[in-house]
């Protein structure tokens, strides 16, 4: 009974500091804005708002977009409307912005597959596996951007400099939701909890020459540090709280994010309506390093010390280009992502412990979107977005060779590893309606409601049972039972619903 409880012990301490590597965020996985969404998420060549700090930061320094009338029938449209018919006319800038927003998913996702296990007695029985079982889930994100002339007066070749930050948390409130999940786990890696962590950005931009072209650098902002806990505890069943003492020590550990833009129709009037962008963003990741316990068990008669770590949220180098086009209302954005995930490490448990854990690989991503003005006041725009993001996990991860080297046995097995992600096709719908200044409005109200659909192309994985425990080979329909061939796909239903103000 003894071992049993100490084993016990053991595992909740080893499960307090060890946790497998997830991947991705909410703003990777659906987008950061109700716009972004929209528009595909080709934002890079043409974003001037708050959400500049993850598509491209350089977007914070352009400001000469964000025009309207003072008076109570306006905004960009009308304002050319007015100049074609030789009226005068007056603009005013609302380069100053918050909003909040609310982005909520339905997951749709389906595994196939009919796991087994083994009695003592040889006989079978059913193992559910609930990896696509997911309830809806959502994040409240907010934002803000403050252009810096209304506390300094720039200089005239500064035409533009504005600080802006995005953060997003989960809808319930909580900010990261930690798990611990052996590799060998059919696991979705970019949905459900294995995304729900906060996010925050951080940047300032500038613009030069009338918003000609401008630059922008920031931080997305990852924490790390290290830990220990010690323990005083008994061997028994029954609930206790023992004595015990812990250390945490978390730090910033930013990651660099940085981009360009460039308006040549400002300098060369025959191109004017061409916007072209680049942006970059540093990987991060949680990591707590060294996270190690301790425990002393009958006034330490038994004493324990466990070396773990958390290693968590890993987001990658991502360098994306963009260009757009605007005439007559209508613009047309294109924009190519690279996202490097090869360049991802595993964590020190897994190290340890697992060995032939696949590698992923690098992914080119493709965005489009349509944005259109159709209504003059208040300005009523309609937006549509299609993108194609591969998977970064290769096709060959759930079949190849796999060692786990257990506290009890060491195990070889083909297939023992079980990520799942899927290319997606991504379509969306959004519409926007921006009431200028008036009444006792201080500036122009931003109301956006956006549609996504994602389609998980289906993929299967061929198992075919061969597993070694210690050097002898494990019967073949067991072992390919407990883990067979399945195959996965599905989809998601997200909304995103934001609202705000520029100042």
């Amino acid at each position: 009974m003894k071992s049993k409880h100490l084993l016990i012990l053991i595992t909740i301490l080893f499960f307090a500091g060890y946790s497998a590597d997830l991947f991705a965020n909410f703003a990777e996985t659906y987008g950061c804005s109700a716009e972004g969404m929209a528009r595909g998420n080709a934002m890079t060549a043409t974003v001037s708002d708050w959400s500049s700090v993850f598509y491209n930061v350089a977007g914070l320094g352009r400001t000469q977009g964000l025009t309207g009338q003072t008076a109570g029938t306006g905004g960009e449209m009308t304002l050319k409307l007015r100049k074609t018919e030789g009226e005068p006319e007056k603009k005013e800038i609302y380069p100053s912005q918050f909003a909040i927003s609310v982005l909520y998913t339905f997951p749709k996702l389906n595994l196939s597959i009919k796991r087994f296990g083994t009695t003592a007695g040889g006989d079978f029985y059913p193992i559910k596996t609930e990896a696509a079982k997911m309830n809806p889930y959502g994040f409240t994100v907010i934002g803000g951007a403050l252009d810096i002339n209304t506390i300094v007066k720039m200089p005239k070749f500064i035409s533009s400099f504005r600080l802006g930050i995005g953060m997003g948390m989960n809808a319930d409130l909580s900010l990261v939701k930690v798990n611990d999940l052996d590799p060998r786990t059919h696991n979705f890696m970019r949905y459900g909890r294995e995304i729900q962590n906060s996010a925050i950005m951080i940047g300032g931009g500038m613009g030069f020459m009338n918003d000609a072209f401008g630059g922008g650098i920031g931080v997305n902002v990852a924490f790390a540090g290290k830990g220990k806990m010690y323990m005083e505890a008994q061997l028994s069943a029954d609930p206790q709280v023992p004595l015990g003492q812990s250390t945490m020590d978390l730090t910033i550990a930013p990651g660099a994010i940085a981009g360009i833009y460039f308006s040549p129709g400002k300098l060369a009037p025959v191109i004017d309506g061409l916007d072209i962008g680049a942006s970059y963003r540093q990987e991060t990741q949680m990591k707590i390093d060294p996270f190690n316990a301790a425990a002393g068990i009958l006034g330490g008669v038994i004493n324990m010390n466990l070396m773990t770590a958390i290693q968590d949220y890993y987001s990658p180098h991502s360098v994306t280009g963009g260009i757009a086009y605007t005439r007559w209302g209508l613009t047309i954005s294109a924009d190519v992502n690279w996202d490097m995930w090869s360049k991802s490490t595993i964590g020190k448990v897994m190290k340890n412990h697992y060995i032939g854990v696949p590698k992923f690989v690098d992914t080119l991503s493709y965005r489009g979107g349509i944005k259109y003005d159709i209504a003059p006041w208040p300005i009523l725009s309609i937006m549509l977005g299609y993108s194609y993001v591969p998977s970064y996990i290769d096709k060959s991860a759930g079949t190849k060779l796999g060692i786990r080297v257990g506290p009890v046995d060491t195990k070889i097995q083909t297939g023992m590893y079980n990520f799942m992600d899927n290319d997606k096709h991504i379509a969306s719908i959004g519409f926007k309606f921006t009431v200028p200044k008036a009444w006792r409005l201080g500036g122009q109200f931003v109301a956006v409601l956006s549609y996504q659909f994602q389609y998980l192309a289906p993929r299967s994985v061929a198992k075919n049972g061969l597993s070694w425990t210690d050097g002898v080979q494990d019967d073949l329909l067991e072992t390919y039972m407990l883990n067979p061939s399945y195959s996965y796909g599905g989809m998601n239903h997200s909304m995103f619903v934001e609202v705000g103000m520029r100042l």
